[in-house]
């Protein structure tokens, strides 16, 4: 049974993400985990004069907290959902990430789902500032995003953006080989080049790539880094109908570079499908 963790903040985004993970692991048999985490909000703190009035707050923030993840689940009772997934509920207490950390640190996650942005996501930014981190951050289990307005639609192609400048290990690609397999998906590799041809060792990690890749239909795709990677890989999603792109999150990479930008900031990166980020295997 696969083991899922979504993070949810009660957002129309986050309600959305669990609606397309429901219809992504149909038939699957799964143990989905929704998780909340709250914290008291500084000027709760400040103005409290009383250890007796922090602890009305902090009853008040986590009940608030389990009766949303309550909601959640009577949601996903009126949404059709498969008799061979079963969710479990998890509120706790502190901030986001840390939770994730060590939650994925002490058990075992096939997957965590997560939105793009949140309750107060901003359409100009790529990754609201928990997504962010959270990719940033969790280097022990893959990370599906699901952008605002995705929907589930069967997923017939699953970009992989490369460069073939580094070996792969099975088990950053098993990720990819597992979607592709219960999807009956086809896998499209991206080398996005400024000088035609590979190299002997980019030769060798496509070789070792195309090993992995025997039991599932998979090609190879080329395309001239016109102006910067960014739009090179949107041009490949869009002229080939990607349905989720994958990226490997290891030093130098694209989505590493993508994740140094300031979250506020504006960058030229922006999707509509959604991608899977798989920490490296160092």
């Amino acid at each position: 049974m696969k083991r899922i963790l979504i993070p949810t903040d009660f957002s129309a985004n986050a309600w959305n993400t669990v609606l397309y993970t429901m219809e992504l692991y149909r038939k699957i048999p799964c143990e989905f985990h929704i998780l909340n985490t709250y914290e008291l909000k500084p000027l709760q703190l400040f103005s409290t004069v009383s250890s007796q009035r922090v602890g009305h707050y902090y009853d008040a923030v986590k009940m608030e907290s389990e009766k949303g993840t309550e909601m959640i689940v009577d949601d996903i009772g009126n949404a059709n959902p498969d008799p061979n997934h079963v969710f479990k509920t998890i509120s706790k207490s502190g901030p986001l990430t840390k939770i994730v950390q060590e939650m994925t640190h002490d058990n075992h996650f096939d997957m965590i789902v997560i939105g793009t942005k949140g309750a107060t996501g901003a359409k100009e930014v790529f990754l609201g500032s928990n997504t962010h981190r959270i990719i940033k951050n969790i280097d022990n289990c893959p990370i599906l995003v699901i952008p605002d307005d995705a929907f589930f639609e069967d997923i017939s192609k699953i970009g992989f953006a490369t460069n073939f400048e580094r070996m792969y290990y099975r088990s950053e690609i098993n990720p990819i080989l597992d979607l592709a397999k219960y999807q009956n998906a086809s896998i499209r590799m991206i080398h996005a080049y400024d000088k035609p041809g590979l190299d002997t060792i980019q030769t060798y990690n496509s070789t070792s790539l195309e090993q992995y890749f025997k039991g599932v239909k998979h090609d190879f795709h080329v395309i001239h880094d016109f102006s910067n990677i960014e739009k090179a890989i949107q041009a490949f999603v869009e002229e080939l109908e990607i349905d989720v792109l994958a990226m490997i999150n290891y030093e130098h990479s694209f989505i590493e570079r993508l994740t140094r930008e300031a979250v506020i900031k504006k960058i030229t990166f922006h999707t509509t499908i959604p991608f899977l980020v798989i920490p490296s295997d160092n």
